[in-house]
């Protein structure tokens, strides 16, 4: 059993949810761009824990202006921010030049943060392969509302967004060109999303243990709770070695490189792929533990269920498995 507050493991205890969370808070509660690697991994724990949309939001934010430092530059006072790069079923923004900027047009699917957002970065495409980087005012965009079918995630308001003749000026670009995908905090980026998956299955342990309070003793339910316990510290201990060896390759020499994106794809595919099956495995546990009635009758529990599966499925499993499998033995 846990409470919200319940260090959960003992390797890498788990930091509790965070009381009356809202983004605009969140926000403002730290330097993002310039908080260490540990620190900011437990963070995004804490809100994760606290709710799986508000994480993804959270996370959106902390990205983006950890990608404005590696550029040399700030966000816009204290905007709320959100990165919108997918690329889904060959959608994205194409930038024609023109005096002064490009005229934006295009389709973005995934867009987190629609009508809650203030600012965003988008990678814009010039041709097949080179693109730059834009810091846009987004705050009166809007998405198309019935592009997102399904109750799973609907807080972090991911809608798609129709793009048609929209200007933006030269002085919007954020570093040289290429960099966004370029740039060497591409790839470990990635780990501060595992950090929310590893809240968001956290978040999903506390309401199935409220859930599941009155159940009789049983040694099968016992040994579940005790492969949840192991799965929540592989995870933690995953993201608690990523943060201090994130930390630490920032003052040091860089490593030799095996692959095109270095030890950093090599670290962040790690820590993803080892998070991401360690949350399924505490999905199916907690689903099989709440049992119908759980999922059924709990709004919260069954909010979490969703919203966590569909989360982690944007990890490609078989892609990030067959990158790892590849490298030199």
């Amino acid at each position: 059993m846990t409470t919200a507050d319940a260090p959960l493991c003992t390797l890498a205890p788990f930091p509790a949810a965070l009381p009356d969370a809202t983004l605009a808070a969140l926000v403002a509660s730290h330097d993002w761009a310039a908080l260490a690697w540990p620190e900011l991994l437990s963070a995004l724990l804490a809100v994760g824990r606290t709710s799986i949309p508000l994480g993804r939001l959270a996370e959106g934010h902390v990205d983006a202006v950890r990608i404005l430092a590696q550029a040399g530059r700030g966000p816009h006072g204290g905007a709320t921010y959100g990165v919108w790069a997918s690329r889904s079923h060959a959608t994205g923004v194409r930038a024609t030049p023109v005096d002064g900027g490009w005229v934006l047009d295009g389709t973005l699917r995934f867009a987190s943060g629609v009508g809650i957002i203030e600012r965003a970065l988008l990678p814009v495409w010039l041709d097949e392969e080179r693109s730059v980087l834009l810091d846009l005012d987004v705050g009166g965009w809007r998405g198309d509302e019935d592009s997102w079918r399904t109750p799973a995630m609907a807080d972090s308001r991911s809608l798609t967004v129709p793009v048609v003749g929209v200007p933006a000026t030269a002085d919007a670009q954020v570093g040289a060109e290429g960099f966004y995908l370029g740039r060497p905090g591409f790839f470990p980026g990635g780990v501060g999303v595992a950090a929310v998956w590893a809240g968001g299955a956290a978040r999903v342990v506390d309401l199935t243990a409220r859930v599941t309070a009155g159940a009789p003793p049983a040694p099968a339910r016992t040994a579940r709770w005790g492969r949840i316990r192991t799965e929540l510290a592989c995870a933690a201990a995953l993201l608690d070695a990523a943060g201090r060896s994130l930390e630490a390759s920032e003052s040091a020499p860089a490593a030799p490189a095996r692959g095109a994106g270095g030890r950093g794809q090599e670290l962040s595919t790690e820590v993803r792929a080892g998070v991401a099956r360690a949350t399924r495995a505490v999905l199916e546990e907690c689903r099989t533990l709440a049992g119908p009635a759980g999922m059924a009758f709990d709004a919260e529990l069954a909010q979490a269920l969703a919203d966590l599966e569909l989360y982690v499925a944007q990890q490609h499993a078989d892609a990030d498995q067959g990158y790892l499998g590849a490298l030199p033995r």
